[in-house]
């Protein structure tokens, strides 16, 4: 079983989003994983991802993406994540987007993904995780957040 930790990098974290729509936010996140070794084919990962149009959801006073493509242009998961201090507007939600999740997963990795992509949505219904990651200083903070609600789940 794959975990978070072992899939999102520091380097892969935005803490300060510039994009105000969702498509460039997206789009931004994504491209924290351009050079990331275990990309085969950037075109065919980018297309797999925009492609799907990820709704935001409701998270305890803040818009969730959870943006993901299914495919083999990666040759492991890959994930990025970025957060907008201010947020933007979605049409899926009534709060601002704050957090954006992008995944690349092969399929051959159907339980990783699903259990990686559910693990992210049931841990942004946690209130007090959700703020915590909406507070984080640091990239590496921001993971350890993450992590530790995935342990307890």
């Amino acid at each position: 079983m794959i975990a978070i930790r072992q899939i999102l990098q520091p380097s892969h974290v935005n803490l300060s989003l510039s994009s105000t729509e969702l498509e460039p936010a997206v789009s931004e996140v994504l491209s924290l994983l351009s050079g990331d070794i275990r990309i085969l084919q950037w075109n065919a990962l980018r297309e797999s991802v925009l492609q799907r149009r990820a709704p935001a959801i409701n998270a305890h006073g803040c818009g969730i993406i959870i943006a993901h493509g299914r495919t083999d242009a990666v040759g492991s998961l890959v994930m990025a994540v970025g957060r907008s201090q201010e947020g933007f507007p979605s049409k899926d939600t009534t709060e601002n987007v704050r957090l954006v999740f992008v995944a690349g997963i092969p399929f051959a990795l159907n339980n990783d993904y699903l259990r990686v992509v559910g693990t992210i949505a049931r841990l942004c219904g946690n209130n007090e995780l959700v703020q915590e990651l909406l507070s984080a200083s640091r990239p590496d903070a921001f993971i350890d957040i993450l992590c530790s609600g995935e342990t307890v789940l």
